[in-house]
Parts: C-alpha cells; sequence; structure tokens
C-alpha cells in the first residue's frame, strides 16, 4: 500500500533495539480512502504474539457497525509491540485498546492478512459521550515526529468530531455509496 502509511518503522529495525518511530501525516481523507476497512466496535481482551522477529498484541473487536468495506461479527486487529515469551517490545505511537471501550478504527490489511490500525494511532478515535448524550469520536493528537507528504516536519492536532458527522464525512469521500 502506497508508503505503507508510517515511514518511520524503518529507523526500528536499522538500529537494534530503537523502536523510534517517524509518522507520515494522514489527513482524515487519507485514511478514509486508504483504509480497506473503517469499523465501530468495541474492544476485547487481547494476547501478544510473535510475528517473525515483532512482537504483535492481538485485539479482537467485536464489529457493531461497518463503514468501510467487509467485516463479520469480530475482527483481529494487531498492533505493535507487546510480551511475549518473555521478551517486551514497544513502539512509539502504537496505540493500546481498552478492553470494553469502543472505537472507530480505520484499519488496512496487508498481503500477509494482518490488520492494523492505519498510520499507528492515527487511524484509531475513542468514542465518549457527548454533551448532547450523542457519541463523539477524538483522536489526540499524537506527540511522535510526524512528516507531510514533502518530508518536512510537522505538528498533529487533536481531531473530535460527533459519530454522525464522522460518518456523514466517511460516506461523502467514498461518493456516498455504503461501502
Amino acid at each position: 500500500m502506497r508508503k505503507l502509511l508510517f515511514c518511520g518503522l524503518l529507523a526500528a529495525w536499522l538500529v537494534p533495539g530503537l523502536r523510534a518511530t517517524t509518522l507520515l501525516q494522514l489527513s482524515l481523507n487519507d485514511m478514509i480512502q486508504q483504509s480497506t476497512v473503517i469499523v465501530q466496535g468495541t474492544a476485547q481482551p487481547s494476547y501478544s504474539a510473535f510475528r517473525g522477529s515483532v512482537i504483535y498484541t492481538h485485539y479482537l473487536v467485536h464489529v457493531s457497525q461497518v463503514m468501510k468495506g467487509n467485516a463479520g461479527g469480530y475482527i483481529d486487529v494487531a498492533v505493535l509491540g507487546g510480551a511475549a515469551n518473555g521478551l517486551r517490545q514497544s513502539y512509539a505511537g502504537a496505540p493500546t485498546l481498552a478492553p470494553g471501550q469502543q472505537y472507530v478504527m480505520f484499519l488496512w490489511t496487508s498481503k500477509t492478512g494482518l490488520t492494523q490500525v492505519i498510520g499507528l494511532s492515527q487511524g484509531l478515535f475513542t468514542l465518549m459521550p457527548g454533551a448532547s448524550g450523542q457519541a463523539t469520536a477524538v483522536r489526540a493528537a499524537s506527540a511522535e515526529r510526524m512528516l507531510n507528504n514533502a518530508g518536512q516536519e510537522v505538528s498533529d492536532s487533536e481531531l473530535k468530531f460527533s459519530l454522525s458527522d464522522l460518518k456523514t464525512r466517511i460516506q461523502g469521500v467514498l461518493g456516498g455509496a455504503a461501502k
């Protein structure tokens, strides 16, 4: 997938023990277009396992609504880092999901079938109760080093939408068709 949406993981493999991350800044429209699946769901308890030399934490997400793509009742979402076989790996910028928490997740699936949050933490919105009783989708600003498409360093900012506005935006970017 084009630039695989986060360029900094190269640093993690070039320098042993270093898990620094440089993110490629993704706009909301980028995430909508480049995700293979966008879902609303609730995180379930997780487990960690090696995949090659990298540890991934796998979260089982109970899907309550599909906004793009195809997903069944549950989807396995893998996040870089975790603890397995007495070893721990961590990656700056990798999200952590809380069991029982509802999210809107912008996901991509690799050719090997591994489904991950797009742009590390950029594609994970926490659903919170809004003042009007309507759910609000919030994504905190990333503190990780971030570059724009021109390779210039930029600052990230928090994104906050009512759930209905976020769904409308997704449908609009996808051409209004239910995906």
